[in-house]
């Protein structure tokens, strides 16, 4: 019986794996990170009214992350060399964040954070620092050194009713931080 329960166990964290994990990067992906980021919007902003009114809130930041001219390194070096990239830069994130924030594959090229305890201030300096240790990193690919930039876009929870406002906050900051040239964080207002 016990050892039924225990294969049982394993088979559900092996979904569960499935279900919530990008094969590729090993991060969280869009439906992952949205259960885990609820999750930490309920610890953040589910409070008691009374909670609330006294200022009880923790800060709540989202990063939207977009890797530059990544068409251009799959066109350039192949795919192979793109996912490798895709994965470099998603270890690079997981490493360079805590442990309680969230990273997730978003999508193609795109990756988004989720960082509990940080206000906009907080956020963008991590926002730099991811900025900053991604473009410090050489991708070796089949011999060739390949250098990566990233464009930010930073929002925290306000008015906001959900999520996906959030999120989508961040992802127009990221857009005009690729339109004010690329490698640079811009957050949302």
């Amino acid at each position: 019986m016990e050892a039924d329960i225990e294969k049982l166990s394993k088979e559900i964290e092996r979904l569960r794996a499935l279900v919530y994990y990008d094969h590729l990067t090993g991060a969280f992906n869009r439906l992952g990170f949205k259960e885990e980021a609820e999750k930490v919007l309920r610890i953040s902003f589910g409070r008691s009214a009374v909670e609330r009114r006294v200022g009880f809130q923790i800060p709540f930041s989202v990063l939207a992350i977009d890797i530059d001219d990544f068409k251009k390194i799959n066109d350039t070096y192949g795919h192979h060399a793109g996912d490798n990239v895709l994965k470099e830069v998603a270890y690079v994130l997981q490493e360079s964040l805590r442990e309680t924030d969230l990273v997730a594959r978003w999508g193609g090229e795109e990756f988004v954070a989720a960082l509990l305890g940080a206000d906009l201030k907080a956020a963008k300096k991590v926002g730099e620092n991811l900025r900053s240790a991604v473009e410090k990193r050489e991708i070796l690919v089949d011999g060739h050194a390949i250098k990566v930039t990233i464009s930010l876009g930073i929002a925290g929870y306000g008015k906001e009713n959900s999520l996906e406002e959030i999120i989508h906050k961040a992802d127009q900051a990221m857009y005009e931080a690729k339109r004010q040239g690329k490698n640079r964080v811009i957050v949302s207002e």
